[in-house]
């Protein structure tokens, strides 16, 4: 009886169709070269016990140790907790099953940032809780953040942006929670862990700081909140700044190299705009429904100034950081990766929204909320940068708005996969003026839909059913997220 009552509980949570919708949206491989570095070094360990790995770009940029021909990896040492059991386990499945080790390390990476996904999620939901919203209008806010932004497209890939959310979102729910008394001790912890994921992060740990003084300051407790906050950052930075004196000779070094200085406020001027409304890389087009939480600010001032204050530090930290360095958008990826950590943090203005009973908010929120679904479903069902390699196509042209605009090339893509598997398109799909043959077929993972199970059609040479499957997956992905919402939206 028990167990029945658990299965029917477990049918009705939102976290379980969550789960269900990334897990079959999720692609299977490995999609950006950043990835293959942490895989190397965590193999490099496993095999060698050495983080030394061979470069994984002909291009590489990062300082070659002397004596070798090899490198250190620049990116953050905290992947590798998650990566060396994967492709420990991924070994072990090789060596007992004869399957391709790396090919099944790459399948199982594919899905890591689903977990911290659904822990992220639950923080946003508690902490809307906190804020005022009732658990039904949580649930249905935590599924419109999980479904309706950009959110979707970075938890079925390998970027590790979503799993950088879910800490940084464990470290505003710890501070939020104002009745535990070692709050900042879970603080400390949330953001050491953050920081070993990527190091930029400490750039957020001021407005932390401030607060941790603040509210110290009137219950005679700083010494206290600040010992509490320091507890597991002090002991990050030291043992980040031991892994850099032991590969680099230098605590200050990360092996980023010249890229450590790549900021300018040139850059900022040029970049500011774009990525606020551009339809390449701006933070509103890729997540339209972001719009009607600048609705609810004024109200979450009023109800929290403390918290607006640490979110609106943190995002205009990282956005300003981001849009200073030398790098377009964030490499071949959806939208712009560098910004993503920021959606979730504007999507707390959804706190203090009426959607109950505020005609206008409910119509809005509802008519951003279907624009933005059909965004997130081209997204997640493309390869990450298959509209970059046929855009070069149209490059010679001087009219820099004579090529479409990412989310636009997307689409046409998107409805030419609806029809044609093959890999093969004719220019005039995409630009009218052109009419010659686009031929990709060289890229093994652009035939068809980008889901795992059509990957596996493709490694059983079915390539015939690759466009039933992609399109059956399609429906169920429609038809899982219509049985979400039907069952979380808000009544009025």
């Amino acid at each position: 009886m028990r167990i029945t009552i658990s299965k029917i509980r477990l049918l009705k949570s939102p976290f379980f169709w969550l789960c269900a919708l990334f897990m079959l949206t999720a692609k299977g491989h490995i999609e950006i070269i950043d990835t293959e570095y942490s895989i190397r070094t965590a193999k490099a360990i496993i095999e060698e016990g050495t983080m030394l790995i061979e470069p994984v770009d002909s291009n590489n940029r990062m300082p070659v140790i002397a004596g070798t021909d090899k490198i250190y990896s620049q990116y953050g040492v905290g992947l590798l907790a998650i990566f060396i059991p994967i492709i420990s386990l991924a070994k072990f499945l090789s060596f007992c099953f004869g399957f391709e080790e790396v090919m099944l390390s790459h399948f199982i990476l594919s899905f890591y940032n689903i977990p911290f996904a659904l822990l992220g999620l639950w923080h946003f939901r508690e902490i809307l809780k906190k804020l005022g919203q009732d658990h039904h209008t949580a649930n249905f806010l935590m599924v419109c953040l999980a479904t309706g932004t950009i959110f979707w497209k970075y938890v079925v890939t390998d970027f590790s942006e979503v799993t950088q959310i879910s800490l940084l979102f464990g470290a505003i729910h710890s501070y939020i929670d104002r009745e535990c008394p070692r709050r900042w001790i879970f603080v400390s912890l949330y953001l050491s862990m953050l920081i070993l994921l990527k190091l930029v992060y400490v750039i957020i740990l001021p407005p932390f700081v401030f607060l941790a003084i603040i509210e110290g300051a009137r219950e005679k407790k700083i010494f206290n909140n600040l010992a509490q906050g320091a507890s597991f950052l002090t002991l990050a930075g030291l043992f980040i700044m031991t892994l850099n004196w032991q590969r680099f000779g230098n605590v200050l070094e990360s092996g980023y190299g010249n890229a450590q200085s790549a900021f300018s406020f040139n850059y900022l001027q040029r970049d500011f705009i774009d990525y606020l409304i551009s339809f390449d890389r701006g933070l509103f087009p890729y997540s339209p429904l972001l719009l009607v939480a600048l609705l609810g600010f004024r109200a979450l001032i009023e109800k929290d100034k403390k918290f607006f204050l640490l979110i609106v530090t943190i995002s205009v930290s990282l956005f300003l950081l981001t849009a200073s360095w030398v790098g377009w958008k964030g490499g071949y990826c959806w939208g712009n990766r560098n910004i993503v950590p920021i959606v979730p943090l504007i999507a707390f203005g959804w706190a203090c929204l009426k959607l109950n009973n505020c005609w206008l908010h409910r119509k809005l929120f509802a008519f951003l909320l279907v624009y933005s679904l059909c965004i997130q479903i081209v997204g997640v069902s493309l390869k990450t940068h298959e509209w970059s390699v046929i855009a070069r196509e149209f490059k010679d042209h001087p009219n820099p708005y004579y090529v479409p605009s990412e989310i636009k090339g997307s689409a046409l893509l998107f409805r030419e996969k609806l029809f044609n598997v093959s890999g093969i398109y004719s220019a005039d799909k995409f630009v009218p003026e052109h009419d010659h043959r686009i031929d990709l077929t060289e890229y093994d993972s652009f035939y068809g839909f980008n889901f795992w199970m059509v990957h596996v059609l493709k490694f059983f040479n079915a390539n015939s059913y690759l466009k039933i499957v992609g399109n059956l997956i399609l429906i169920l992905v429609i038809t899982i997220l219509a049985h979400i919402f039907l069952r979380c939206r808000v009544k009025t």
